[in-house]
This record gives structure tokens, sequence and C-alpha cells, in this order.
């Protein structure tokens, strides 16, 4: 199995990769929010056909590098799943799609960014694809918000956290075919995150992290609608 590793969160590193992948994200919403119509088409199936090709070339990297298991290299992380809901929902524009990219993406996104655990090794094309790969899951929902000009319907976020427990039970049941470890089901994430029991305490022991990461997940949905929550008061 391949030794996963982190890069700390403050360091050096960290910092570069961090504000690169913020600039370059803002970059691309301010250049792309007052393009004509079917200049946003195009440039949504621009960022969509990217998308794919950035997950193509990186399975083959990992095949042709004999990093390519079963266990580590299949689509079914949280991220993966909400990478290939991005490349949807540039080209289709669904609603649903968005809300589950805004409520559960997005968060999924920003923590792995805050605390970078690298699966397949630590060389500088895998430091690349994870800050685009994650980076890519901020970019779509803000693109869908300032860009095309999108917002989620009221009970969004709550209808999005009960479509992701399908994907759950669809991964838990791939971990126990595989013995694998997809979406951190079968032990914790080795990052340094504070979302993250320790081994030695009873909320650290499988499955009650679990809980933790499903109540940190609605928490942050919760949060994220609050803004949307007030603009419906308002108006």
């Amino acid at each position: 199995m391949i030794q996963h590793e982190i890069i700390p969160p403050f360091s050096q590193e960290w910092w570069l990769y961090n504000v690169v992948t913020v600039v370059l994200i803002c970059a691309i919403i301010l250049f792309c929010k007052n393009l004509t119509t079917q200049h946003k088409n195009n440039i949504t199936h621009i960022l969509a056909g990217l998308f794919l090709c950035k997950f193509i070339y990186m399975q083959f990297y990992h095949y042709t590098n004999n990093l390519w298991s079963l266990q580590e290299s299949l689509p079914i992380h949280l991220c993966s799943f909400m990478w290939f809901l991005s490349i949807y929902f540039f080209i289709t524009r669904k609603q649903w799609a968005f809300e589950m990219l805004l409520f559960i993406g997005m968060p999924g996104g920003i923590h792995s960014l805050l605390t970078p655990e690298l699966t397949h090794g630590n060389t500088l094309i895998q430091k690349i694809d994870f800050f685009i790969g994650h980076g890519g899951l901020i970019l779509s929902p803000f693109f869908g918000l300032y860009v095309l000009n999108m917002w989620p319907q009221k009970q969004a976020w709550i209808k999005s956290f009960f479509k992701l427990q399908f994907l759950v039970l669809i991964v838990a049941l791939a971990n126990y075919t595989l013995n694998s470890n997809y979406m951190y089901l079968a032990h914790p994430p080795i990052a340094n995150n504070p979302l993250i029991p320790s081994d030695e305490s009873f909320f650290g022991q499988w499955p009650y992290y679990i809980l933790i990461f499903e109540l940190a997940v609605l928490i942050h949905a919760f949060l994220i609608n609050l803004p949307f929550l007030y603009k419906y008061k308002k108006s």
C-alpha cells in the first residue's frame, strides 16, 4: 500500500500552494463574471473538459508509475464524486448538482486544502493535482453563484446531506468488498484536522468517528446556508 503523506498546515509549502489556489479561483471568477452568456456557456464546457482531462491524465500517470490500485485509486472518495459532479454541473447546470457542490463538495474541498493528505506520494505533480482537484470543488459552486447567478433552494442544505448518505452506503459496501478505505469509512485519515478525534478517545474509534464526520458535514451545510436563509427572510 502507498504511504500517505501530509503537508504540514501553515508551513511555507502549505502557504504557497493554498495562496496560488485561491488566487486562481478568484481570477477565474472575476474574469468570467461579466462575460456574455455565450462566452459563459463556452467557459463551462471548457472547464468540464479540463476537469475530465485532469482525471484521465492522473489515472494514466498512476497506472504507468505503478501507483494505481483498487484500494487507493478508484474515484469513489467524496472529493472524487464531487469532481465528477462538477463536470456534470458545468455541462448541465442542474440545480441539485450545484446545491450538492455548495453544501457538500465545497466544505470538503476547503478542509482538504487546510489539511492536505497526499494519497499517492508527494511528488510535485501529485501536489499540483491535489490542490487543483480540491480547489476545483471550491471553484464550481462559486462559479454557479457569481458567474451563472444560481441560488440554492430553501431546504437544499438538508436535502444535500441526505443525498450524501446514499454515497456513504455505496462506498461502505465497496470498502467491505475491496478491503479499502474510501471516504475514510474504515479508519480516519492521518491529516492533522481538529475534526478528527484522537485514536485514544472513544469517538476516535470505528465507527464512532464517522458520527463526528457526519455531524461536521451537517453543521457545515447549515452554516453555509445561513447567509441564504437571511436573504430569504429579508426578501
